[in-house]
C-alpha cells in the first residue's frame, strides 16, 4: 500500500511538473525576449547604424536622404565653408579629412564606409572595419555635369537603401531648376565665376565644375572656355581677367580663416581697379553658403545664392 502511495505521489508530482513546464516555460521565454528588447530591464539595444562619409560632397548628400547618423570627416572646414544649417543633427565628427579618427569609427555601428575616388588609398585599412565604396560626382564620364550630380546623389541613395528619398531629392532640384531656368535672361553678360586664391592669382570655374553647372541649368552663359580640371577648376593670374568681357561673380570666402585679408588685398589693388569689369562696375560678391566642390544640396545652395544675387546685386 505505501509502495502504492509512494507511486501515485510520483505521479502527481510529475503532472504538477509538467503543468508548470508547459505554463512557465513559455512565460519564460516570452519575458526573456521581452527584456532583450526593452532597455531598461535587459541589456542596451544596438546603437542606430551609421553612415560614414570622408567627402563633403558625400556627407551632404546622406544629410539629405538619411534620418540616421552620418559620421564625418573635417566637420568644421565644412560647417566653416557652408553655415552651420547645413549640417545635420545626426552627425558625429571623427576628426580631419583624410585621416579619421579610426579608433572612434570602431566603436561605432557602421554600416558603410563612402569615400570618394582621391581616397582609395585608404580602402585597404578601413574596410576592416566596414564595407567601403568610392563614389563622386566629378568622375570622367560621358555624360554631361548635371546628369552626373543626380546619377550621384541617385546611386548614394540606392547604396545605403533610400533610393526613393535620393530620387524625391533629386525631383525637387529638378523643379526648382525649372521654375528659374529663363528668368534671368536679362543677365546680358556671360558670368565669370572667380575665387581669390593669393594676391596675384584666382580660381576660375569651368563648365564641368559645380557653379558651372548651376548657371548652365539656369539658363545663363559661363564666359570661362579655357582647360579645367576633373573638379572644372583652373588657376589662372589676375591679369589674365583683363581678356574677359563678362560680369565677375566672386565667391566671398572672407570668413575663411586666412581668407579675409587675401580678398581685401586684391580688391584694393591698383590692377584690380583697372580691370574693365571692376570699372564698369560689372562684378557681384557671392556668398558662399555652398561646398564648391559640392553635390545637389550645394549647387541649390549656390543657385539660390547666385539668383539673390542677379536680383540685388551686392557690388561692395
Amino acid at each position: 500500500m505505501i509502495s502504492t502511495m509512494f507511486r501515485e505521489g510520483i505521479k502527481m508530482l510529475y503532472g504538477v511538473v509538467e503543468i508548470l513546464r508547459k505554463i512557465i516555460f513559455p512565460f519564460l521565454v516570452a519575458m526573456a525576449i521581452f527584456i532583450a528588447s526593452f532597455p531598461i530591464l535587459g541589456q542596451q539595444i544596438s546603437e542606430e547604424s551609421t553612415v560614414v562619409s570622408l567627402d563633403f560632397a558625400i556627407a551632404e548628400t546622406l544629410f539629405e536622404v538619411l534620418d540616421s547618423p552620418v559620421a564625418m570627416g573635417g566637420v568644421d572646414n565644412f560647417r566653416s565653408w557652408t553655415g552651420g544649417g547645413s549640417v545635420s543633427a545626426n552627425l558625429i565628427d571623427i576628426g580631419n579629412l583624410p585621416y579619421p579618427n579610426k579608433e572612434l569609427v570602431s566603436t561605432l555601428n557602421v554600416t558603410a564606409i563612402l569615400i570618394p575616388l582621391q581616397f582609395a588609398y585608404l580602402e585597404g585599412s578601413l574596410s576592416r572595419i566596414a564595407p567601403v565604396k568610392e563614389f563622386s560626382p566629378y568622375s570622367e564620364s560621358s555624360m554631361t555635369s548635371w546628369e552626373k550630380m543626380l546619377e550621384f546623389t541617385k546611386n548614394i541613395g540606392i547604396y545605403v537603401e533610400r533610393e526613393h528619398e535620393a530620387n524625391l531629392f533629386i525631383s525637387d532640384a529638378e523643379e526648382y531648376f525649372r521654375d528659374v531656368r529663363g528668368a534671368y535672361s536679362f543677365v546680358s553678360s556671360p558670368l565669370l565665376i572667380i575665387q581669390f586664391i593669393d594676391e596675384s592669382h584666382v580660381r576660375v570655374y569651368g563648365e564641368n565644375s559645380l557653379p558651372g553647372t548651376v548657371i548652365d541649368q539656369l539658363g545663363l552663359h559661363n564666359a570661362w572656355n579655357g582647360s579645367s580640371n576633373r573638379w572644372g577648376v583652373s588657376t589662372i593670374s589676375i591679369s589674365e581677367l583683363f581678356n574677359y568681357e563678362a560680369h565677375l561673380i566672386i565667391v566671398d570666402t572672407s570668413h575663411l580663416t586666412g581668407r579675409e585679408a587675401i580678398q581685401r588685398g586684391v580688391m584694393t589693388s591698383n590692377i584690380w581697379s583697372q580691370l574693365p569689369s571692376v570699372q564698369n562696375d560689372n562684378f557681384t560678391l557671392l556668398n558662399a553658403n555652398f561646398w564648391v566642390f559640392g553635390a545637389l544640396p550645394s549647387a541649390l545652395r549656390f543657385a539660390e545664392s547666385l539668383v539673390e544675387a542677379l536680383e540685388e546685386p551686392t557690388t561692395p
